[in-house]
């Protein structure tokens, strides 16, 4: 039985109101995923030293069609003239745009920090990125031929990203795998969720714990001895605790079974987490100016993990996080730059944070969503995608771009689901699939080639297992 997080500030220390006021709560800021399928031959060793693999989930369906944009005349059919003409009233005017690298293309001009990170050579943009069975064409796509399942539906094809796979029938996490890979064996699990359950993380060799990015991670009730000086019964708690552990040892029911492994695993994850971080310079990670931004609160918590990654035992870490409200069907003109100023300032400030730490060269963050968004417009916003850019970044990135850039022209689309002009959809059909995108991460934090075609069974469908946007 998972522990309910409390609401109390992470500035505030565990005093005798906050005990009261918390009485009765197995733990806090820190629950325990139920995760039901395995991932087998989890790695022995891994080398390359710490590694830490930061999803961002941007959920909703981004449109990440007007965060990178063709700019230059001289890219030959990827011109910014093609892109306005079908974008609309959508369109960022050429002169707005941030160029990176050779000047081709240009981020959104909220993205100013992004920018800065691609002048650094450690950003690399992935074009038209999806979940695919094997590579598709508009025919494929017309006769429905080996096409993932619930295309454009949002629970669906955030299950296929997190999965890797084309199918729903499929629980396994490629982030679940990686974690279980690379566990070795740790005392405390490397994997993290600032955001609540996903199944990007699901896995039942190697639990996710899910925190609490406003919550000072402490020992569960009845296992702090610091509090027993002034509540002296308070050691019942933890005698009750135990006889409900050996009760549920004895049982042969399965869901006894599991609450007792994951009260148990909340006990030794809690305690290994507040011993590493009970200290103020544990926790300063130098991450400034964030304010209320949401996300960056979620990724002060991982970087602050980051930082004791030795001292808790877990080299190779596996954080999700995520920022809500990217389904832009209406007023997206008011809300996209709103959305892009606050997914900057995070990653911006997060990647200095990383800086100062010193671990930027260890740490890669990477982005993904539902979908991408139509290049149509619809109304005053755009409708649900198939294919959309992503964003990788840290120091063992190689800069530019990787994957084929799609064709953004109404006219004739060949990357177009609909093979009739007149019926042009603007929902551009992926060049390149999630199980490439993710298997280059996941080799990045060790999986082996087996490893990885557990992982993403659809990968020997494709020619390239590895994209090449990491260094070894």
């Amino acid at each position: 039985m998972s522990p309910v997080p409390t609401t109390a500030p992470r500035t505030r220390p565990l005093d005798r109101r906050g005990f009261l006021r918390n009485l009765g709560l197995l733990g806090a800021g820190i629950s325990l995923s139920s995760l039901p399928i395995g991932f087998a031959d989890a790695a022995a060793a891994h080398t390359g030293g710490a590694r830490s693999l930061v999803c961002v989930f941007l959920e909703g369906g981004a449109d990440s069609f007007n965060m990178f944009v063709p700019r230059d005349h001289r890219t030959a059919g990827q011109t910014h003239a093609t892109y306005s003409s079908t974008r609309g009233a959508f369109a960022v005017p050429a002169s707005q745009l941030l160029p990176v690298g050779d000047g081709a293309f240009g981020l959104h001009p909220e993205l100013t920090s992004l920018a800065g990170i691609a002048d650094s050579g450690r950003l690399a943009t992935i074009t038209n990125v999806g979940p695919l069975a094997r590579p598709t064409n508009q025919t494929d796509v017309v006769e429905r031929r080996s096409i993932p399942q619930s295309l454009f539906a949002h629970d669906a094809q955030r299950k296929l990203w997190q999965t890797g796979r084309p199918g729903l029938a499929d629980d396994v996490g490629w982030g679940g795998s990686v974690a279980a890979a690379v566990a070795n064996g740790s005392e405390v699990p490397g994997a993290f969720s600032i955001s609540g359950s996903n199944i990007w993380q699901n896995s039942a060799v190697a639990a996710a714990s899910r925190l609490s990015p406003t919550v000072r991670i402490e020992r569960l009730l009845g296992y702090d001895a610091s509090l027993r000086s002034w509540l002296p019964s308070f050691g019942g708690v933890e005698a009750v605790l135990g006889k409900a552990l050996a009760v549920a040892d004895r049982s042969t029911n399965a869901f006894d079974q599991l609450a007792a492994t994951n009260l148990r695993q909340s006990i030794t994850t809690t305690t290994a987490l507040q011993d590493a971080t009970a200290d103020s310079a544990a926790n300063e990670v130098g991450m400034e100016d964030i304010g209320g931004n949401r996300l960056a609160m979620q990724l002060e918590q991982v970087a602050r993990l980051i930082k004791n990654r030795e001292a808790l035992g877990m080299p190779r870490q596996v954080f999700f996080v995520r920022m809500d409200g990217w389904d832009t069907h209406r007023i997206q003109q008011e809300l996209f730059p709103i959305l892009l100023a606050e997914l900057d300032q995070a990653l911006g400030s997060f990647q200095t944070a990383l800086d100062r730490l010193g671990v930027a060269d260890s740490v890669t963050t990477f982005t993904a969503s539902d979908f991408g968004r139509t290049l149509t417009i619809n109304g005053d916003g755009t409708d649900h995608g198939w294919g959309g850019h992503a964003f990788v970044m840290g120091g063992a990135v190689n800069k530019g771009r990787y994957g084929t850039f799609p064709s953004y022209s109404t006219n004739n689309n060949p990357d177009d689901i609909s093979s009739n002009a007149r019926d042009f959809a603007g929902r551009l059909i992926p060049t390149t699939s999630v199980a490439q995108y993710g298997a280059t991460l996941s080799r990045w934090m060790g999986l082996s080639d087996p490893q990885l075609t557990q992982a993403f069974p659809e990968l020997e469908n494709f020619d390239a297992s590895d994209l090449g946007f990491l260094s070894a």
